[in-house]
């Protein structure tokens, strides 16, 4: 059986990078994968050196950056070219800020919706004729449990992911009659570099954030809710970033996967707190009880 080829985004470091590394590596090659950062002088040296034996082989690093389309375009027709598919596009690429919203600069807003949503929708629009023309695909969109639970902070983020779900919600089911199926992957706090700085507590780094907040009253109100509880109200652990990859490789063999994915337990149970409330105060109710 031919190899899928897999196109991921945002492979520099992190979730992108581990994704990349477990396909790449699978003992029965199921997978081609090409890995893509938008700066490869500064960036690919560490994805080389873990790659070893199957660096030009089952793995392959591109330049693309998200927010131009012309590298976008490159490398999807290198990719063709080669290849003469797209089995898979893993739209991972994402950049967050700590900024408070109301204080912050709207550049904030537009620089990371340029990235988180506008990025993978590019991405999507440029795929997509390749794999309707055979008939066959998988795009997985890398939400957050920020895309469905809010939180006061990372209200830019938040936003952008927000964006990214009903997106990808509302392509699905017109995708699906060419059988490319989409999925949202929906996950929390997960053990990567950036995060692990902050040590074992799932809160600390929206708290830390928080204590920067202008505006003492302001800075009180949210750095008392975001250290409240993190089981009810942020509602993520720390998560080991094998786990995710996994869930990743297990999405694009599923012969049918699902719309969503959240990678935890804990963010499963959100998820159905969530949607089983048309109201949305279950969700508010827990915030103000901090």
């Amino acid at each position: 059986m031919a190899s899928q080829v897999v196109l991921i985004t945002g492979c520099a470091q992190g979730i992108g990078k581990e994704i990349t590394l477990t396909l790449a590596r699978d003992p029965q090659r199921r997978f081609k994968v090409y890995a893509t950062m938008r700066n490869l002088v500064k960036r690919q040296n560490e994805l080389k050196t873990e790659a070893g034996s199957n660096l030009d082989d089952t793995l392959f690093i591109r330049e693309l950056d998200v927010t131009k389309q012309d590298t976008i375009d490159k490398t999807v027709k290198e990719i063709i070219d080669n290849e003469g598919k797209i089995d898979v596009l893993v739209n991972n690429a994402a950049v967050t800020s700590g900024e408070w919203w109301e204080t912050g600069p709207m550049q904030t807003f537009y620089d990371i919706m340029e990235v988180n949503y506008f990025g993978s929708v590019r991405m999507t629009k440029t795929v997509v004729p390749y794999m309707k023309e055979k008939r066959c695909g998988r795009i997985l969109q890398f939400s957050s449990i920020l895309g469905f639970h809010a939180i006061p902070v990372a209200t830019q983020y938040t936003a952008s992911k927000f964006a990214l779900e009903g997106f990808s919600e509302s392509i699905a089911p017109p995708l699906r009659k060419f059988n490319i199926w989409v999925s949202v992957i929906e996950p929390g706090y997960v053990k990567t570099k950036l995060v692990e700085q902050f040590g074992d507590n799932p809160t600390a780094l929206w708290t830390i954030v928080a204590s920067e907040i202008p505006g003492e009253e302001d800075r009180k109100i949210v750095t008392d809710m975001v250290s409240f509880d993190p089981n009810i109200v942020i509602g993520v652990e720390m998560q080991e970033i094998q786990e995710v990859a996994k869930l990743i490789q297990d999405v694009i063999l599923s012969p049918k996967p699902d719309c969503r994915y959240q990678t935890s337990a804990t963010i499963k149970r959100l998820a159905k707190q969530r949607f089983i409330d048309p109201t949305g105060n279950a969700i508010m109710n827990n915030w103000l009880k901090a």
